[in-house]
């Protein structure tokens, strides 16, 4: 049946909000007509497959014209694959030589970082250990060769993003996501920080497996589940994060695909998800722990109905206006009005989520995706912070999919096409600006520090930070005082009173630096650099037992330590404890069998 002019254009209008079905009952036409003439003008990414098609040809035709494999849609989509490519090394290729900061610098002290069966033992973020080990073969500690693989998954994120909505919604619409996502400097801090790569790397295996589960429910070819169902393995992996993968699947299909025929596929997705989601319980305890443990922080409840809010609002506010990007986000102060107003907005979001599954899918798919990848960090347990950039990094995908489609529609309007393409220019252009000017913050310790005490003022590992650069620049006076900052944000936190007893044994104030180690080993006992130090003191003193009984305490911790063990060694000496001193120097010459000190240690030993 040929379609009139009128009928062509309330199509090419109402593809994008309403799928074929409603469409056609608009219009008294059956749906194979509009599918044929969707084929014939090129829109097949327009087809909403909820209303997957009945007659076999029709259906079969609009198979081959899709062009539905990663080989054809690479090779369609090849020119805006390297605009991607282009803005993506434009905006971060400064960041390519930034130093190794806050976590990074614990690759440093992974002793067997060349062991290539080092990351089969470890069952959770082995594929991060492989790709550290990796980059330690390439380029030793040269922080370069580990950050380019962040970047290499966010090119993977970035090129999966653009393939789905493009085999989803539309190739213009998908262009637009893309490039947000590409440099927004929301997602700055996933992409150059080392120790973030869990999250470009498990949201680009779960954009791959949307792109394959797509090929699943277009063609129904059982490979296509099965690569999907291996994608989603190697996501949870990544990061135990990824368990909600199975309930964003779960929409995606709601949204896009015909739920009541493919239930049985997304139950397979939630029973793979049981052994992991008990791990991640586990995980969650051993999370609680750490916090006690190592950051010092009470167990504690946080109101739903205060951190859901806040941390929703929070990220759309980041989204619109990046200008507090940090990596501790700690200023929650909010006036009864400000509260109200977030709780509003959050209803809003819910709202037009729900408003979306009834008229426009891709708005429900979008905010679903946003709110379901948060959930693991939403928990009122207190064992994720309320906001963090790389938290959103797979949910940002969602947000910029709201924002895109309002600047896809005002492109797709002949009367403001240029102005739409003008906003998008400009809005691109400012992204990328703030987004090289973030990645400046990160360039090293010093850099990341000064920027987070600017934007979070009432952290105190803010202050504990700061207090190790004013330290560095031999700024004792401004160092002892922001690690008293840092204590009395936290009266419990033994890093800033250890922190502290440097200083003031830099300042020549030793009594301090005691009380100071002193109440880190009380909040700390496992604090086993305090001991040391304590121990190094009352040598100073010639109090030999006092030292002994400190280093014995650090030895008992970390009994590997080569330093420990041989100091402990050098105090049994000036004891004239020759037969421990000896058993000591023994002990050192094990673990380091060049050591030059514990030879001397045993000549010494053995004069005496």
């Amino acid at each position: 049946m040929e379609l009139t002019e009128k009928q062509q254009h309330y199509i090419d209008k109402k593809i994008g909000e309403r799928d074929v079905r409603r469409i056609a009952n608009d219009l008294g036409l059956s749906e194979e007509s509009i599918n044929v003439y969707l084929n014939e003008n090129g829109n097949i990414g327009n087809i909403n497959i909820t209303t997957e098609l009945e007659d076999k040809n029709v259906k079969e035709k609009f198979i081959k014209d899709s062009s539905l494999s990663i080989k054809t849609l690479i090779k369609q989509n090849w020119v805006t694959l390297l605009i991607l490519l282009g803005l993506v090394l434009i905006t971060y290729v400064n960041s390519l030589g930034n130093q190794f900061v806050s976590d990074d610098k614990a690759i440093l002290e992974i002793k067997n970082l060349s062991d290539w069966g080092r990351f089969l033992r470890q069952p959770l973020h082995w594929f991060g250990a492989l790709i550290n080990t990796i980059s330690f073969k390439i380029g030793g500690y040269n922080p370069f060769f580990y950050r380019i693989f962040n970047l290499i998954f966010h090119l993977g994120t970035v090129t999966g993003v653009l393939l789905l909505l493009t085999i989803t919604v539309g190739s213009q619409f998908a262009f637009i996501v893309s490039v947000l996502f590409a440099i927004h400097p929301l997602n700055s801090e996933a992409v150059i920080w080392v120790a973030g790569i869990q999250y470009p790397q498990s949201t680009m295996f779960m954009i791959w497996a949307l792109i394959f589960y797509r090929f699943w429910q277009m063609q129904a070819q059982k490979k296509y589940l099965f690569i999907t169902i291996v994608l989603y393995l190697l996501a949870v992996t990544a990061s135990e994060k990824a368990v909600v993968f199975p309930f964003i699947l779960l929409v995606f299909e709601i949204a896009f695909g015909r739920l009541r025929k493919n239930w049985k596929s997304i139950g397979i997705f939630f029973l793979i998800t049981i052994i992991p989601g008990i791990f991640y319980l586990f995980l969650l305890g051993l999370r609680l722990d750490a916090l006690a443990n190592f950051y010092y922080q009470n167990k504690s409840f946080i109101n739903p109905l205060v951190q859901i809010p806040i941390a929703l609002t929070s990220y759309w506010q980041l989204l619109f206006w990046p200008d507090q990007l940090t990596l501790y986000h700690s200023e929650f102060y909010f006036t009864t009005i400000d509260y109200i107003i977030r709780v509003a907005v959050t209803l809003g979001i819910m709202g037009l989520m729900f408003y979306g599954y009834k008229k426009n899918r891709l708005i429900f798919f979008s905010l679903a995706l946003f709110i379901i990848s948060l959930l693991p960090y939403l928990t009122p347990l207190g064992i994720s912070w309320i906001v963090a950039e790389r938290y959103v990094y797979f949910g940002s995908i969602g947000m910029f999919c709201v924002v895109g489609y309002g600047l896809w529609k005002i492109i797709k309007n002949k009367k403001t096409e240029g102005l739409g393409y003008l906003i998008f220019i400009i809005i691109a252009l400012l992204l990328m600006v703030r987004t090289i000017v973030r990645n400046m913050d990160w360039k090293s310790e010093d850099t990341l520090w000064v920027a987070t005490g600017k934007t979070s003022p009432s952290d105190p590992k803010t202050h504990n930070n700061l207090g190790d650069y004013y330290g560095r620049q031999s700024n004792y006076e401004r160092s002892a005082e922001e690690f008293k900052i840092a204590i009395k944000l936290n009266p419990k936190y033994a890093d800033a009173y250890h922190n502290l007893g440097n200083t003031y044994g830099q300042m020549k104030k030793v009594e301090d630096a005691v009380i100071n180690y002193q109440l880190a080993i009380k909040y700390n006992p496992s604090l086993w650099q305090s001991y040391q130090n304590l121990a190094v003191i009352y040598f100073g003193r010639k109090e030999f037992a006092k030292a002994e009984q400190m280093i014995v305490e650090a030895v008992k911790i970390n009994p590997t330590e080569v330093s420990l063990q041989m100091n402990l060694g050098v105090i049994y000496l000036n004891l004239n404890k020759k037969d421990l001193a000896k058993k000591q120097f023994e002990i050192v010459l094990q673990l380091d069998p060049k050591n030059k000190a514990a030879q001397e240690g045993l000549r010494l030993v053995g004069n005496k």
